[in-house]
């Protein structure tokens, strides 16, 4: 009786542990394993940054907006449970200046540079003759 009662309890003590599922690790100070990523970023006529990241599964990949001063804009990292992101970013609030796009599995970096501008509208002039 004593066995199947401590069998019981050891059963309920383990299951909550195995069911928690992956724990997600936020070390930035070394990579849980190196892994590959491709990047492909591009503007929308609308003024978005769309920001596609696939990497391998095993370890972490950083995406992160910054201006040249070294302010952060946007931060996120995919996970080593993660396959890929899709990122939608609306600029329109940023103001003209040059944005550094990096992307890096904690030994890689992969820059894109980004120019934002401010266009100034132009005037139009019409003219109309009457004979």
């Amino acid at each position: 009786m004593n066995a199947l009662i401590f069998s019981l309890l050891l059963t309920l003590t383990v299951s909550p542990t195995t069911l928690a599922g992956p724990i997600r690790q936020n070390k930035r100070d070394h990579p849980t394993k190196l892994v590959r990523f491709d990047v492909g970023a591009l503007i929308t006529g609308s003024g978005k940054l769309r920001v596609n990241v696939d990497k391998q599964l095993g370890g972490q990949v950083y995406v992160q907006l910054l201006d040249r001063s070294g302010h952060v804009y946007y931060n996120h990292t995919l996970y080593a449970d993660e396959e890929f992101i899709r990122l939608n970013m609306d600029l329109s609030h940023l103001s003209a200046n040059d944005y550094v796009l990096k992307v890096s599995n904690g030994l890689e970096m992969l820059t894109r540079e980004i120019k934002i501008t401010t266009v100034q509208p132009i005037q139009q002039v019409r003219s109309i003759t009457i004979q």
